[in-house]
C-alpha cells in the first residue's frame, strides 16, 4: 500500500479500536439524550429514531469518542420514549482529523485495506484478523459501508454479522456500526437500513448534505 493511503488506513484503525475500549471520561450525565456531543463540541453524534445515548458507556477523551447506542426505552425505562419494533446495538467512533486529500478519493483503497490480513485485524473486536469475514463493501457518496462477520469470543452477546460505515464529518473520521443481539438476531437488509438511517441523522446533525 502506497504512504499516502497508509496513513488514512491506520488513522482509520484507531478509529475502529475505539469501539473496544476508549480511554478518557464519561460523558455529562444526562438519563438517556437522543443526541450528545463530542471532539470538544466538534461533533454531534446521534442515532436513528427510537434510539438513545447510553451515557454510562459512552466516553470522550483525548484518544476520541466512543458512544453507545440503546433504545430509548430500554435506558430510560419509559416505553413512551419509544422502541423500534426491532431493535439493535449502535455504535458510533470519533477521531479528530481526516484525511486532507478528502475521504471520498480514498475510499476504493481503504475499503480494499480492510480485506487484507491488517484490515482485518483493525475490524476484529480480539484484533485477531482469523476471526474476520469481509463478505462485502460498497461506496456510496462519501461513504464506505462494510458488510463483516466477527467471529471473536468476545462478541458471544451480539450476533457475529454487522454493517460498518465509515465517513468524514467536521474534520473527524467517524466510524458507525449496526449490530443485533445474539438472541435476537436482525436480517442483513434491515442492519443496512438502519445503518444508512444512522448515517444520514448524522450527515444532518452536523451540517453535511446526504450525499
Amino acid at each position: 500500500m502506497s504512504t499516502w493511503t497508509s496513513k488514512p488506513a491506520r488513522r482509520l484503525c484507531r478509529a475502529l479500536a475505539l469501539a473496544l475500549a476508549v480511554a478518557g471520561p464519561a460523558v455529562a450525565e444526562d438519563s438517556a439524550p437522543r443526541a450528545v456531543s463530542v471532539s470538544q463540541g466538534g461533533l454531534v453524534v446521534t442515532g436513528p429514531s427510537g434510539y438513545c445515548v447510553d451515557m454510562h458507556a459512552s466516553r470522550d477523551g483525548t484518544a476520541g469518542a466512543f458512544v453507545l447506542f440503546g433504545t430509548c426505552a430500554a435506558l430510560s425505562g419509559k416505553s413512551g420514549f419509544g422502541r423500534p419494533s426491532r431493535p439493535g446495538v449502535l455504535t458510533a467512533s470519533v477521531i479528530d482529523g481526516a484525511p486532507a486529500e478528502g475521504i471520498a478519493s480514498l475510499l476504493p483503497e481503504m475499503a480494499a485495506f480492510f480485506a487484507t490480513p491488517a484490515g482485518k485485524r483493525a475490524l476484529s473486536r480480539s484484533g485477531n484478523p482469523e476471526t474476520v469475514e469481509l463478505r462485502g463493501s460498497y461506496i456510496e457518496g462519501t461513504t464506505l459501508y462494510l458488510d463483516i462477520v466477527d467471529r471473536a469470543a468476545s462478541a458471544q452477546r451480539v450476533a457475529p454479522g454487522y454493517w460498518r460505515a465509515v465517513l468524514a464529518l467536521n474534520g473527524r473520521t467517524v466510524s458507525l456500526s449496526v449490530m443485533s443481539l445474539a438472541d435476537d438476531p436482525l436480517g442483513e437488509s434491515e442492519k443496512r437500513r438502519l445503518l444508512q438511517s444512522f448515517v444520514a441523522r448524522m450527515k444532518s446533525a452536523n451540517g453535511a448534505g446526504l450525499f
